[in-house]
């Protein structure tokens, strides 16, 4: 029997609502909602304007705590033991959300209301010669602190990326019998202090006259900071290629190697590149190594031997601490333009991984 559509009912079908009946929830469950929310803010409203307990100490202490109680108790009024155990993780998972969306937001605030003063263009390319402490702000900026970032990222660069892919490489494509120690020391590395990065370059290139300090010094200890970076992204990135692709060039007579170089790396190119932008905006903000690194300096260098070379991170160190507020304004200011900085990369990480991801 052969069903035909009735195009006279159709007026009638898309006057339907669509019906959702999992999303209905009895009154009682919002209630329990209502004042499970209500009452801890009520309480802890009261204890805030009556008593001098500081804010912070209230909602760490009292309100999260109250909170979590008061929906366990709505959660077992309406799901009984089951919901108990749903409700702490919601709360928590809540709270940890919005405890960090405070944090951040306080951080971007208090960086745009104390750095926006010194921000400016000339603040951008010029450099700090003939510009001491409490120098006017008219004056001076982090042109030569932008360059020496990018001079000593790029030197990261060129050393961590091609050894974290090859890295990547040996551990998901070769497979040899070092893969269980490849992958313990690129563990390993991650977990390492920046400080103690800063202090093996001082040690073994700076201290033994090999290298003075500078941007090829700073970049050897970003170096060793981005490689563990770099390799496990690129490691994950390298396993999501399908294996059809790597056993269809083997079975058409193509090598490992070149069936690496020409089907698996082209696959993986998007999340490669995020791998490296990831790596980069890992180190960009590191202080400790550049320290003990690439040293500091006012005037702009190029030359990555040159001796030392001035960046961001220990622009904002040499300055914030001064006992001048136009030197500290100066420190704002270049910490908000890093931050700038690194939000791009995470942004530009994003929208490629977003892309690899919709590619597929």
């Amino acid at each position: 029997m052969t069903t035909t559509f009735d195009p006279s009912a159709l007026p009638q079908l898309q006057q339907q609502r669509i019906e959702r009946p999992w999303r209905r929830k009895p009154p009682i469950f919002t209630w329990s909602v209502v004042l499970a929310t209500l009452i801890p803010l009520a309480i802890v409203g009261w204890i805030y304007w009556s008593t001098d307990i500081p804010g912070a100490i209230v909602m760490t202490v009292i309100y999260l705590p109250l909170q979590l109680i008061a929906s366990g108790v709505a959660a077992f009024a309406t799901r009984g033991r089951r919901g108990i155990l749903d409700s702490v993780i919601i709360v928590n998972a809540i709270g940890a959300t919005l405890f960090t969306l405070i944090v951040l937001l306080s951080v971007i605030g208090s960086l745009i209301a104390r750095g926006i003063t010194a921000i400016s263009a000339h603040f951008i390319y010029q450099n700090n010669v003939y510009v001491s402490p409490s120098t006017p702000l008219e004056y001076g900026g982090i042109g030569h602190a932008i360059l020496g970032t990018v001079i000593i990222v790029g030197i990261s660069m060129l050393i961590a990326v091609p050894i974290g892919v090859a890295t990547a490489i040996y551990i998901t494509e070769v497979r040899g019998r070092a893969v269980p120690y490849v992958r313990f020391f690129v563990q390993a590395m991650a977990g390492v202090p920046s400080v103690v990065a800063g202090l093996f370059i001082l040690t073994i290139i700076v201290a033994t006259g090999a290298f003075q300090q500078g941007a090829f010094a700073g970049g050897l200890a970003y170096a060793i900071l981005m490689l563990p970076t770099v390799a496990r992204t690129a490691e994950e990135v390298l396993k999501l290629v399908p294996e059809d692709l790597r056993t269809g060039a083997l079975a058409l007579g193509s090598t490992r190697a070149r069936t690496v170089l020409r089907v698996v790396l082209p696959a993986a190119r998007t999340g490669i590149i995020t791998a490296i932008i990831l790596g980069v905006a890992r180190v960009i903000g590191e202080t400790a190594p550049l320290l003990l690194a690439a040293g500091s300096a006012d005037a702009t260098v190029v030359n990555p031997f040159g001796g030392p070379i001035a960046a961001i991170p220990t622009y904002i160190f040499n300055n914030v601490a001064l006992p001048y507020p136009d030197a500290v304004a100066r420190a704002w200011a270049s910490a908000l333009v890093l931050i700038v900085l690194v939000s791009i990369l995470f942004v530009l990480a994003r929208v490629i991984g977003r892309g690899r991801l919709s590619s597929k």
